[in-house]
């Protein structure tokens, strides 16, 4: 008798989590394909369809609820295994600070991921800006950071460069005869809009303000809306959406950089294990800084 695979029960859970096979592939680091064929040897083994697709994505079946339950204690165990084979066993709160554009990729599923590895370590999350991140880790108050490079004061332990994209929803098509229809984050973004609007002032492209707020999560709904365009850096991407580019008459944008920033040089335990996952998965898409 085939017995499931602990890599194909954990395709099945994180399909499921992310709703659909592109961003579960992001996630996991292997293409769609890959995880396709796993998915598919499992309902091969199981006897039954576990996935449901339809147009925004995939859903459990009944028969998938029931084996994705199984997959949630089989993992649990293994991490149980794992912990006790562990002579220093990692404990302790882990407070983290981050800045918006990365709580509505992937981040937060590695977090979770994380949580569910190192269980008796919690995590706490701060939201803010790069200079606002600097303050709390000198004054101790957050244990790891995830900024730019270039508002912090002090030397990250990974560094990596990620391009801005322009993006927009898949249907969307630019009008060379039209101003640009742009869905910006605060006109006065001192970090990356004015920067944007002038390189298209430069390049002589006509532009127009759709929609601005202050919230990426309100960007994403009105680009996904077809209200307009925007820039983002590729952590942030979502399957509902596509990189523009020069085809469509954009300038190509400049890179940005980030890091991971500790308010010790000698971080705990938990600390490292955070910092180790993050520093070999968030910034996979990117380029290292050597």
């Amino acid at each position: 008798m085939l017995l499931p695979q602990i890599d194909q029960l954990r395709s099945l859970l994180t399909v499921a989590r992310c709703g659909s096979i592109s961003a579960a592939s992001e996630l996991l680091h292997r293409s769609q394909s890959a995880i396709s064929i796993q998915i598919k040897q499992l309902e091969g083994i199981m006897g039954a369809r576990l996935l449901h697709r339809h147009a925004r994505g995939v859903e459990l079946t009944h028969e998938g609820e029931i084996v994705a339950g199984y997959a949630k204690r089989v993992l649990a165990l293994l991490h149980e295994l794992m912990e006790m084979a562990d002579q220093e066993l990692v404990t302790g709160t882990v407070r983290f600070g981050l800045t918006e554009e990365f709580t509505v990729g992937r981040l937060p599923h590695l977090l979770r991921e994380f949580a569910e590895m190192q269980r008796s370590v919690e995590i706490e999350v701060v939201v803010a800006e790069s200079t606002v991140l600097d303050g709390l880790l000198r004054e101790g108050r957050i244990d790891l950071a995830l900024g730019t490079t270039q508002y912090m004061s002090r030397q990250p332990h990974v560094r990596w460069l990620t391009p801005l994209l322009w993006v927009g929803n898949r249907h969307f098509e630019v009008d060379p005869t039209k101003p640009l229809p742009l869905v910006l984050i605060a006109e006065g973004d001192l970090r990356w809009g004015r920067h944007v609007l002038k390189i298209l002032d430069e390049k002589k492209i006509s532009w127009k303000k759709v929609y601005s707020t202050t919230t990426f999560s309100s960007v994403f709904a009105a680009v996904e809306a077809g209200l307009g365009v925007t820039y983002m850096i590729r952590e942030c991407l979502r399957p509902t959406l596509r990189v523009l580019g020069e085809s469509e008459g954009l300038p190509q944008l400049p890179s940005l950089e980030f890091g991971l920033f500790s308010a010790d040089p000698t971080p705990t335990r938990s600390v490292s294990a955070l910092l180790k996952l993050l520093g070999t998965a968030i910034h996979s898409p990117a380029v290292l800084v050597e």
